[in-house]
């Protein structure tokens, strides 16, 4: 049970980091509440455009770097744009190409053909101090010259752009910046998630072979390891059957070659599959001595639970097992 608890705890202190990975920073470099430093950007236009200068005219300056490939960029332009013409007597929206490979000539026609009216150019090297490390990235600049929100990817909806507008265009505006939004890709996590449950797999199984006195490196093999597995409490066909439901659905409808028929025999060999899918890991628990509880965790989180099965000090008790 110590042991148990321990990788338990484990698993917990590997999410928790996990989780870290989602910090309030930005990493642009700078943060809300810190004064922009002044820059002076090129336009489409042949003119420039400077911070300093803009907010002297201006309530808001909202920076925007994007790229002109940039598919989240080119969705949020259109609500953008709507609300640069809802306020354009108080806010510009600065939208400028992180991209060195993009030129005037590209930004001119990206404006042009998007029916974009806000001011758009090139960041070159008078951004140089920022650390964009994604596009689109959004910076929302006070009055008073400091960062009051930063936003790194696209903003979903046009009701939360203009949301954040709203905020510090108002009259109630207290002066204090925002909390940094980060839009994060799940890539990495995913890859964590799967070498973590790839790991209680192996653990998992090997245990339980060991304990009903099967050779622990069955656990290795996938397919192999699901019958072994399998076959300690249903000798195998129910939980092969179970493994294979799912994909005949599948294959049944394609080749009936409509859709509501895939449909309807997918779900119906699924719901097949986790009626099995209860029945085996119920068996399994009481194989290894266990109760009704711990067969509903097996039936839910397959992995894990065969991980607290294995590691525990469960006995296989095989004459449970028969059929």
């Amino acid at each position: 049970m110590k042991r148990t608890i321990g990788i338990l705890l484990a698993v917990l202190m590997l999410t928790a980091l996990m989780g870290t990975a989602y910090a309030d920073s930005s990493g642009l470099g700078i943060e809300p509440g810190q004064a922009f430093p002044d820059f002076t950007v090129s336009l489409t236009d042949g003119t420039t455009a400077t911070l300093s200068e803009l907010l002297k005219e201006k309530d808001l300056v909202v920076l925007n770097v994007f790229a002109s490939w940039c598919g989240p960029c080119e969705m949020e332009f259109p609500e953008m744009e709507k609300s640069y013409q809802a306020h354009s007597d108080r806010m510009v929206i600065l939208s400028v190409s992180g991209d060195p490979s993009d030129t005037m000539e590209m930004i001119a026609d990206y404006k042009a053909s998007h029916g974009l009216s806000f001011p758009m150019g090139l960041a070159g090297d008078a951004l140089g101090f920022l650390k964009v490390s994604a596009f689109p990235t959004t910076v929302f600049i006070a009055k008073d010259g400091k960062v009051g929100f930063i936003k790194v990817g696209a903003f979903t909806s046009g009701e939360d752009f203009e949301d954040k507008v709203g905020t510090f265009l108002s009259d109630n505006y207290n002066g204090l910046p925002l909390p940094s939004e980060v839009a994060h890709s799940y890539t990495l996590q995913i890859l964590i998630g799967i070498l973590v449950m790839l790991l209680f797999l192996v653990i998992g199984r090997w245990c339980l072979f060991r304990k009903a006195g099967k050779p622990g490196w069955h656990s290795l093999i996938p397919f192999l390891s699901t019958y072994q597995e399998y076959d300690l409490c249903w000798k195998g066909w129910i939980g092969i059957l179970a493994l294979l439901l799912p994909a005949a659905g599948g294959v049944i409808g394609k080749l009936a070659g409509q859709a509501n028929w895939s449909v309807l025999l997918t779900g119906a060999c699924s719901i097949g599959y986790f009626v099995f899918r209860f029945m085996e890991s119920i068996k399994l628990s009481k194989a290894f001595g266990k109760g009704t509880g711990i067969g509903i965790l097996l039936a839910l989180f397959q992995n894990i639970g065969r991980l607290i099965l294995g590691v525990s000090k469960a006995q296989y008790q095989g004459a449970e097992t028969e059929a």
